[in-house]
């Protein structure tokens, strides 16, 4: 969740322009994995007796919904440093507020929870991001349009957890992006989410019945 609004968001975006740069060059880059327009992203909605269900992309308004969650993720650590197991359980709508109540993520991305599978979306100006090169390629005005699925059975962790049908403007890349070693980095996105998951305490998780459960160990 951190990583919406750190410098994974570039790496994520490094990651796939030196893979698809591998493929076919600075034309393909620029024309065929990146597109001249955004992706539509479903927009955050505050609370309503008649919200939809969790599963749903839409979220609370960021300014209490997001704080919320920040509370209970802010617990959770806490039972993590005192070597309790102790779980907590998010929404697509939780998700959706923490994306929505920071200013690098905001409007760039989505998820929504589809039973034991997160669907997340991305649209990601690359005028937004510090990209090494992007300007000299040419790619200041153009936009990652991306989709992800995410299946987590139970024991899923951060060293394990892999992502299924990647998508860059409507063209399949690999699914291991996660384990790409990006060069002059030194860092992949697995890196980034092994961080965040021992910020927090997140020994394990799963994905079912509509939302992401995360455990601390206990230990």
């Amino acid at each position: 969740m951190g990583c919406f609004g750190s410098g994974c968001l570039i790496l994520l975006v490094l990651a796939i322009l030196l893979m698809v740069a591998g493929v076919g060059g600075t034309f393909w880059i620029r024309h065929v994995y990146l597109s001249d327009k955004p992706a539509p992203i479903p927009e955050t909605t505050a609370p309503t007796e008649t919200s939809p269900a969790p599963e749903e992309t839409s979220a609370p308004a960021p300014s209490g919904k997001s704080a919320e969650v920040r509370e209970r993720l802010d617990k959770m650590k806490k039972a993590a440093r005192s070597h309790e197991r102790t779980g907590m359980e998010l929404t697509a709508a939780d998700i959706n507020s923490l994306i929505a109540a920071n200013r690098k993520s905001r409007g760039t991305a989505s998820v929504g929870i589809n039973d034991n599978t997160l669907q997340a979306q991305f649209s990601i100006p690359l005028e937004r991001l510090d990209v090494p090169f992007r300007n000299a390629l040419g790619l200041g005005n153009r936009y990652l349009n991306a989709t992800v699925a995410i299946a987590a059975p139970p024991g899923t962790n951060a060293s394990n957890v892999q992502l299924s049908d990647v998508t860059l403007n409507g063209h399949s890349i690999s699914a291991g992006l996660l384990d790409w070693q990006l060069p002059g980095v030194g860092r992949s996105l697995r890196t980034c989410v092994i961080k965040y998951a021992n910020k927090y305490g997140v020994t394990d998780g799963e994905i079912r019945d509509g939302k992401v459960i995360l455990y601390t160990s206990g230990h």
